[in-house]
């Protein structure tokens, strides 16, 4: 995990920005209440609130073995996929 306070390397990786559309996607309300349902309450936004995040499994080395873009705020990676790409650079 990494945690990008300044946003170099939202930069470098090319992640997006939270606007309007993203705002009014179905997904992202859906994921609002799924998190609201769960007891999670957004306290402080930090620095840069409207960054969207990604996954990507890097390495060994240098490769990218898997990159997963957020369309929106809770538009997260399949853990089965990630799961899948970690169980194959085990093999």
């Amino acid at each position: 995990m990494l945690l990008d306070e300044d946003g170099t390397a939202a930069g470098i990786v090319g992640t997006k920005k939270a606007g309007v559309r993203t705002a009014f996607h179905p997904g992202q309300w859906a994921a609002g209440a799924r998190s609201t349902i769960g007891g999670h309450r957004q306290r402080r936004a930090g620095k840069r609130p409207m960054q969207l995040g990604a996954t990507l499994v890097i390495g060994p080395g240098d490769t990218l073995h898997y990159a997963d873009f957020e369309d929106y705020a809770g538009d997260h990676a399949d853990i089965d996929e990630i799961l899948e790409v970690l169980r194959g650079l085990d093999a």
